[in-house]
This record gives C-alpha cells, sequence and structure tokens, in this order.
C-alpha cells in the first residue's frame, strides 16, 4: 500500500515508519521538515505538513491523491510557546480525517494513548479523544490503537524520565509511593500490530488498547531499568506528591526542567487497559519488560543518556543565570567599574559609558537566548565568541586578571568547556 505517515519524525512515528518499509509499503512521511528529514531518511519520500497550520481538509485533500491509507501518529505532550495540543490532536487530525472521508481514502490508523478516555483531566489526553471521537463519527474503516507505555532501545519523553530516575545515584526516587502501574509494550510488538490492522480488513472500525502481557508499578519498572543500565540497587526514597508536582509545576514555568505537570498526571491516572483482549485480537503475546531488556543490553551511550538527562535542564539553567546575572551586576556597578574597565582598554567618556552597557545589555540577551534553548549550535557559537573576546581583550588590557585570585578569566575555561555539552544537551529530538 501507499501509505502516508504524519508524526514520522517522532519517536513512536520513526519505528512504525521502518517496520511499513520492512513489511513493503511505500511510505510518505507527513512532516514539518522535510529538508532535515530526509538527511536522516534519503531513501523516504517526505512532504511538508504542520497541523498547527494544516487545519483546512482543502489542504489535505490537494495532498492524499494517489494514497492507500493514512496513519496518523502525531502527537505533543503539552502546550508551550507555539504548541497547541488541540491543533495538534484534534482540529488538525480532524482536517485531515474529513479530507479522507470526502475523497473515499477508506483505511485510518490513529494512534492514540491508553489515557485517552472520559474522566482523564489533562489537555493531553482529552485533545486526544477528541480526535478519536471525530474520526470514529466517519464512515471509514478506522482502527485506533491506544497503547500503554511504549519503550524501545532508544527512548524519549516519558521513557527518557523513566530511565533518568532509575540512574539517579545513592537513591532511587518514587513520586508518592511508585505504585502505578502501567502495562509496558515494546515498539516492537507494536509495530507488529499496526502493520496486522494495516492489512488485515477484519479490523476496520475497532478499538485496541496495545498493551504487556504484565502489570509493573512505576517502582518495578524502575528497578528494572536501573538493573539494565548496569547502577547497583539502592535504596528507594518515596517522595510526597504535593512536593513532585512543586517541581513539576517549576518545570512548566521555566521550560528548562524534564519534569512537567503533564508527565506526571498522566502517570498517576494509570497506564493500564485490556491487554488479555489486545492479544486476543493480536494472536500473539507480547513480550515482557524483562525479556525486551535481556534481548537488547544496555550500552555505554544507554548509561551516558540516562544519566546526564538531567544534566540538560541544569547546564541551560547554569549558563543562562551565569549571562543574565553577570550583565545585572554590571550594570549595577556602573559607571564606576565600567569607567575603569573601559579606561585600560583605551576607551573614555561616552564611549566607555556606551561600551560598558552595551557589553551588559549583550550579556543579558545571550542569558535569554541560553533559556530559550532556540538555534543552539548558533547560540553555542556565539557565547563561545564572546568569553573568547572578553577573554582576549582583558587578559590583554588588564593582565594581572590572570593572577587574581577568584580567577575572573580562569572561569572563562570551563566555561568555553561547557558551552558545546549544553549545546548538544538541549536538543530534546
Amino acid at each position: 500500500m501507499k501509505v502516508l505517515l504524519t508524526g514520522a519524525n517522532g519517536f513512536v512515528g520513526r519505528h512504525i515508519m521502518t517496520f511499513l518499509i520492512e513489511a513493503g509499503h511505500n511510505v510518505s512521511a507527513a512532516v514539518r521538515d522535510p529538508v532535515a528529514f530526509r538527511l536522516q531518511w534519503p531513501s523516504v519520500d517526505a512532504i511538508a505538513c504542520d497541523f498547527m497550520r494544516d487545519g483546512d481538509k482543502q489542504v489535505w485533500i490537494g495532498r492524499l491523491a494517489g494514497f492507500d491509507a493514512v496513519i496518523n501518529c502525531a502527537g505533543v505532550l503539552q502546550r508551550s510557546p507555539g504548541v497547541d495540543p488541540e491543533l495538534i490532536h484534534h482540529l488538525g487530525p480532524a482536517a485531515l480525517f474529513d479530507a479522507c472521508s470526502d475523497l473515499g481514502l477508506r483505511k485510518v490508523i490513529q494512534i492514540s494513548a491508553i489515557s485517552a478516555r472520559p474522566g482523564v483531566d489533562t489537555e493531553y489526553a482529552q485533545t486526544k479523544c477528541r480526535g478519536d471521537t471525530h474520526l470514529m463519527g466517519l464512515d471509514l474503516d478506522w482502527v485506533v490503537l491506544k497503547p500503554s507505555l511504549l519503550y524501545a532501545k532508544g527512548s524519549y519523553g516519558g521513557t527518557s524520565l523513566i530511565r533518568a530516575l532509575a540512574a539517579i545515584p545513592f537513591v532511587l526516587p518514587l513520586p508518592g509511593s511508585g505504585d502505578q502501574l502501567f502495562q509496558p509494550i515494546h515498539l516492537d510488538d507494536f509495530g507488529r500490530t499496526v502493520i496486522r490492522v494495516l492489512e488485515e480488513p477484519e479490523f476496520a472500525t475497532s478499538i485496541l488498547e496495545p498493551a504487556g502481557p504484565e502489570n509493573l508499578s512505576l517502582k518495578d519498572i524502575l528497578l528494572q531499568y536501573r538493573a539494565w543500565l548496569g547502577i547497583p540497587s539502592t535504596a528507594c526514597i518515596e517522595i510526597p506528591l504535593p512536593f513532585v508536582k512543586l517541581a513539576c509545576r517549576i518545570g512548566d514555568l521555566s521550560g528548562v526542567s524534564a519534569l512537567r505537570t503533564t508527565s506526571l498526571d498522566q502517570i498517576l491516572q494509570g497506564n493500564c487497559g485490556d491487554n488479555e483482549g489486545y492479544a486476543k485480537a493480536m494472536e500473539f503475546e507480547a513480550r515482557t519488560l524483562a525479556e525486551s531488556l535481556q534481548r537488547e543490553p544496555s550500552d555505554v551511550q544507554d548509561r551516558w543518556h540516562a544519566q546526564l538527562y538531567f544534566a540538560a535542564a541544569m547546564t541551560t539553567l547554569v549558563l543562562a543565570i551565569t549571562w543574565i546575572v553577570s550583565g545585572s551586576v554590571g550594570l549595577w556597578v556602573l559607571p564606576d567599574v565600567g569607567q575603569k574597565i573601559a579606561g585600560r582598554l583605551g576607551l573614555s567618556g561616552g564611549v566607555a559609558d556606551i561600551a560598558a552597557a552595551g557589553s551588559c545589555l549583550m550579556d543579558i540577551a545571550v542569558g535569554l537566548w541560553v533559556a530559550s534553548r532556540r538555534a543552539t549550535g548558533l547560540c553555542a557559537l556565539v557565547q563561545t565568541a564572546i568569553i573568547l573576546t572578553y577573554t582576549l581583550l582583558l587578559g590583554i588590557a588588564i593582565p594581572e586578571l590572570w593572577s587574581d585570585p577568584f580567577g575572573p578569566l580562569i572561569k572563562n575555561l570551563p566555561m568555553l568547556a561547557l558551552i558545546p555539552i549544553w549545546a548538544v544537551l538541549a536538543k530534546s529530538r
């Protein structure tokens, strides 16, 4: 079949795409940046698509000619600047589904979530639910898949957070009692499921809850991942939920934390479904978490990622604060200190004031740029250039700074080492 796959650049979408290709299907990836996508997948056709703006079915009608099936795998955990879950989960997909209906393109598979049901009061779950409901109201051969926790050798989002928690040294923190239940299912088993419901007409107009064969508490999952990473077992510490919620709220407001309110709410709402009905429908039993982890042993890269996961937020916070505080303090001590430094550089009068104030405002602007985590590669180059310039100019004009006991110039060296590390860690995809 010729299949249009939305969300093909996501963690789940990439795995589904490989299964489709291996099964012999002709896949076209609908992604926001086809040029960047083709760098990694040069043999896969890619078309530009963005549910944030593609809310008109006429846009989709022009794209769907010649396709036999559509698989919607687009999703986002929670709202952020420029990201609206209502558009991504409901209104955008609804336009796509309506276009399929108008064209008679009957086969549509919706990748939803096990929490997308009435009573789960998160924007993620409710917007997913509205998208599902819209599809199920159309005269199409739709299938809605609502998986539990999906995991693979790699990780993203919730599974990355689980690995990071499992890798914390000395203690194993548990949100509340850690008894929240999951039915984790490997993406290989989920990929097999997608192929079956795509190719076999008997699954038309059905809802399935792909889930693993066992109910595991969050504590059980963390302990298994800790052992998989090769980190010695340790004491489990229960963190009261009010403190966890506060940390998640700070993460929401700062935009740099790995902990988010929606992530916590999704965990607390439960992630278990009808795994027995799913196994019966598929006629195979998904493997357990222990079996999967044993089949795919961890590498040093897995341990690095798990142990550095929280460092991504920490480096962003530290760099942003350093730049902003440096610039703010500089403005506070102007004009006296600024005049003295500018004088040693050969500047005086109004030029000295402008140069001193300008450098302080530049530091603050760079700090805000770091906090935004936008264009991190360019931001890293700008930071490096500024620090090298400061070091060169001040090191030559005021050489005694090199022997200053507080090391104002020596401290630039670890900053220069930290910046390229930040540029890598700040990229979450």
